[in-house]
């Protein structure tokens, strides 16, 4: 086979044919627009092969004219974006850390952002004329954004239903109240959430909802039924409190090691650690004398008036 026949068989169409795909008319319109645009002088560009299948030449050439009119003509082509060109800047801006209300002669304050640098409570409230320091602490979930410390003339502002208090209440204090004319220093303490990890500083009670033993019954169960119930939550027990049938903690006042709990012994109580961790008050009777604690025995005590129980402090 020669050059023309193989040449022949990848055209389609004859030169004849690629030849009346365009009008006279047209034709000669793209002659006069190529022949009167004055074409910039542009630097020898480096050749690169093209392999062109499917066309004869004339084709070819007809379609390289249409292409060149279109350029030459102005039209529209898409045009890339630089970067600079699509990016957006917006100025930055920062969200309050505190909400404040007024409710009579009273600033009602709550928390928004948990995560907030305490420096930005401080100008927060000074921006109200007040020197008031807020901090927050790990809590237990059913506390997160509860009051769980406030003084001075500071008030407590409570919600029902929100969560449950120590006492057994359900007044569950959510903010402050602070006297619009107030100028003392004062400190304010709020829950927030844990850390893997981190224990407690303050909690609700361990059955409360939200809790990880909320509608369990574990009071006067053995060390190893309500092991064997936690586990099924993936609770663990970190740390043991020992309490004889006199209340006395002796011989383990800084708590009873792991190892020496039986699986006979009962739980007396049982307070919130850490996340999906329980502390567990043990003993070898079903049931402590409610008497007068023994010295040294660790005490759970309300932070304020109707606030959560904080957690015993770790020995």
């Amino acid at each position: 086979m020669n050059h023309e026949e193989l040449i022949g068989r990848l055209a389609p169409v004859t030169d004849e044919e690629a030849a009346h795909m365009v009008s006279p008319r047209t034709k000669s319109d793209l002659a006069e627009r190529i022949t009167s645009t004055a074409v910039p002088e542009r630097r020898p560009a480096r050749r690169r092969r093209a392999l062109v299948i499917g066309l004869p030449l004339a084709a070819a050439g007809v379609a390289a004219s249409v292409v060149a009119a279109s350029v030459l003509s102005g039209s529209p082509s898409p045009q890339r974006q630089t970067p600079q060109a699509v990016r957006s800047v917006s100025p930055k801006i920062q969200l309050a850390a505190l909400t404040f209300s007024t409710q009579g002669r009273y600033l009602i304050v709550k928390v928004k952002d948990p995560l907030a640098d305490p420096a930005r409570y401080r100008k927060e409230f000074a921006a109200h004329g007040m020197n008031i320091d807020l901090r927050l602490v790990p809590a237990s979930p059913s506390i997160v954004g509860t009051v769980v410390m406030s003084e001075g003339a500071i008030k407590d502002m409570t919600a029902r239903g929100k969560c449950r208090t120590g006492g057994g209440g359900d007044e569950c204090p959510v903010g402050v109240k602070i006297p619009i004319d107030y100028k003392e220093h004062a400190t304010v303490v709020f829950g927030r959430a844990a850390r893997p990890g981190e224990q407690y500083s303050s909690s609700a009670p361990v059955d409360a909802p939200g809790e990880v033993m909320h509608g369990l019954t574990y009071r006067g169960r053995t060390v190893a039924e309500v092991l064997a119930t936690l586990k099924k939550r993936h609770v663990t027990v970190p740390q043991y409190r020992y309490e004889a049938g006199n209340g006395d903690n002796r011989p383990y006042q800084n708590g009873v090691p792991p190892t020496k709990v039986q699986p006979g012994w009962f739980v007396h109580d049982a307070v919130p650690w850490a996340q999906d961790q329980v502390l567990l008050f043990v003993g070898p009777t079903r049931r402590v004398h409610q008497g007068p604690p023994s010295p040294g025995a660790p005490v759970a005590t309300p932070t304020a008036p109707g606030a959560p129980v904080t957690t015993p402090t770790a020995h």
